[in-house]
């Protein structure tokens, strides 16, 4: 019996991804394509790196519309506390049930920008091969190197976390006021 080593759920997970990367990503070959193939391929992965600073782009504007709402509302609550004028209910149950809803869709929204950047990033690993240097993926590497360890994911999830947190000031305005 050899001695193969087994492979962590990470590694397999890589190595699937880039089984998938490489089996979709050439839609072409150079010469079925035609001359212009290395000018197009340079020409697209161009683009595709701009679409990566797009979508972090969009996820910061995004999470700041969020935060920009919970921020309304906690001010809304705030002053309906404070002058009584409406019915307790609205202030104290329907606008933290509304903060707690758009909490959850904010997390869910970073969510997926966030695995969004990630694939594209991936995307830009596997075209890299194919190009003199390879930076992004180079990158990855050495920030898996430097942050290897809990304080990495904190990092990376911090923006996961964030609108946790105004759940849990939301679940106490409605338990604790």
């Amino acid at each position: 019996m050899e001695n193969t080593p087994i492979k962590t759920r990470r590694e397999l997970r890589e190595e699937v991804q880039n089984n998938v990367c490489r089996a979709t990503i050439f839609a072409a070959a150079e010469k079925k394509y035609g001359a212009d193939y290395k000018k197009h391929f340079f020409e697209q992965y161009k683009i595709y790196v701009d679409s990566v600073n797009y979508t972090s782009e969009m996820k910061l504007k995004i999470n700041t519309y969020f935060l920009t709402a919970n921020t309304a509302l906690f001010t809304a609550i705030g002053i309906g506390l404070s002058r009584q004028e409406l019915s307790p209910s609205v202030w104290h149950f329907m606008l933290p049930l509304a903060g707690i809803l758009i909490s959850i869709v904010w997390w869910a929204v970073t969510y997926s920008y966030k695995k969004r950047n990630v694939a594209k990033l991936r995307v830009i690993h596997c075209i890299e091969e194919l190009l003199p240097l390879a930076l992004y993926k180079t990158e990855w590497g050495l920030m898996n190197e430097i942050h290897n360890g809990s304080i990495k994911k904190y990092f990376f999830n911090i923006d996961l976390f964030t609108p946790f947190v105004f759940i849990i000031y939301y679940l106490l305005f409605i338990c604790l006021i």
